[in-house]
């Protein structure tokens, strides 16, 4: 499938609004009409409090948007000497109306304010992120891809979900894919395993003895699968990695592993600081190690057994996300997680949370089909061994 660069950066630069959307009108509850216009806090003064942090946020959150939004349309017009300029009024005015579209839509929340000061702040980063798109797009030389499948951009978005759902204050880390089905997953898995009829006493040890193992599957079959992910991807993206070879696999996982971990300390440090010494827990830290042995237990492997491994972990990962309760970090932490300035990052956070499996075994399925990673086998001269001849000798 080839779909025109202008499409991919579009589709793109939607899906980053989206999120925007979230994060601005979250927590998206308690709507209630209010008989003011809701584009009236344009002409407010300006805001009495407000804090640099907020700009700074608000300045860099609209950053990307502008880029995606400014390259998008430079594709349109890269036929003409004007396109440039072009671009960079246009993003930037699609992108200011955007602002004034969610914040006005504040004004029908009571836990929102809409505010003047949000607004110049996003349009200062739109343009910001217009101006260097419109900037680099200077060189014609960097406009002469017209044509490239979407493999690049999507990939991207997926890691940035993967990162992002690292803020969540998920039940276990990496239990990602809770739908809400925990306890009655719960009850149905005790009821197969006989455990419904033994006292509760009893149903607690067994349960606190497996538990550390269940944990270590999670973390490890999670990590291996984005980990596969980005692997099977990168060799996909020939433009992009051209140099990527099917060897890196022990390197690509190590890379995931250590930024993984950095992120998810960073969100703690900055929701909950408290709990920043009680999230490694030995769960934890035994499916980082398994996630590790996957690096040698794969790297022999077909890339074909490879993306089932990928399909296999992310199953494993569902499977466990919606069978296994809270545990003591989160009860303890979610008090702080909820509440302060990262308040309105909870809900882009938990629905990343929710979806990432989700997309990914659709990536797996639309992007990296068995037909596709066959292909690659090909290219890369790699293929099946041959079968050992049976012994049939007396």
């Amino acid at each position: 499938m080839r779909v025109g660069r202008a499409t991919s950066l579009s589709i793109a630069a939607l899906l980053y609004a989206v999120g925007l959307a979230l994060i601005t009108l979250s927590p998206l509850t308690d709507w209630h009409f209010v008989p003011e216009a809701p584009w009236r806090f344009l002409d407010q003064p300006w805001p009495k409090y407000w804090t640099g942090f907020d700009v700074l946020v608000n300045v860099l959150a609209y950053i990307p948007l502008g880029l995606l939004a400014s390259r998008a349309i430079l594709y349109r017009f890269r036929g003409s000497a004007w396109g440039p300029l072009a671009s960079f009024m246009m993003s930037g005015l699609a992108c200011i109306l955007i602002s004034i579209l969610l914040e006005g839509l504040q004004t029908y929340l009571p836990s929102r304010r809409p505010s003047i000061l949000d607004v110049v702040s996003n349009a200062t980063g739109a343009m910001m992120g217009a101006f260097v798109a419109s900037a680099y797009a200077q060189s014609i030389a960097r406009l002469q891809i017209t044509e490239t499948r979407p493999i690049e951009v999507g990939g991207l978005a997926l890691l940035g979900l993967w990162l992002i759902a690292q803020a969540a204050p998920q039940p276990i880390w990496l239990a990602l894919g809770d739908i809400g089905l925990t306890d009655e997953l719960r009850r149905a898995a005790a009821w197969l395993t006989g455990m419904s009829a033994a006292s509760p006493s009893v149903a607690r040890e067994v349960f606190a003895a497996q538990r550390i193992l269940a944990e270590a599957l999670c973390v490890g079959s999670a990590i291996t699968s984005c980990a596969l992910l980005v692997h099977l991807t990168m060799l996909e993206s020939s433009r992009w990695f051209v140099r990527y070879r099917p060897e890196y696999w022990p390197r690509t996982l190590l890379t995931i592993v250590l930024v993984t971990l950095a992120v998810r300390a960073v969100w703690i440090w900055l929701l909950s600081p408290v709990a920043l010494s009680g999230w490694l827990t030995a769960g934890v830290q035994a499916g980082v190690v398994l996630a590790l042995l996957s690096a040698y237990g794969l790297a022999g492997a077909r890339l074909s057994h490879q993306r089932l491994a990928a399909v296999c972990g992310l199953a494993v990962t569902l499977m466990l996300a919606n069978t296994l309760p809270e545990n003591e970090f989160l009860t303890s932490g979610i008090s702080d997680w909820s509440r302060g300035r990262w308040l309105n990052l909870q809900l882009l956070a938990n629905l990343s949370a929710v979806v990432w499996p989700f997309l990914a075994l659709g990536w797996l399925r639309l992007v990296l089909s068995r037909r596709t990673v066959r292909a690659l086998e090909r290219a890369f001269g790699i293929t099946p061994r041959p079968a050992m001849p049976s012994d049939r000798s007396i």
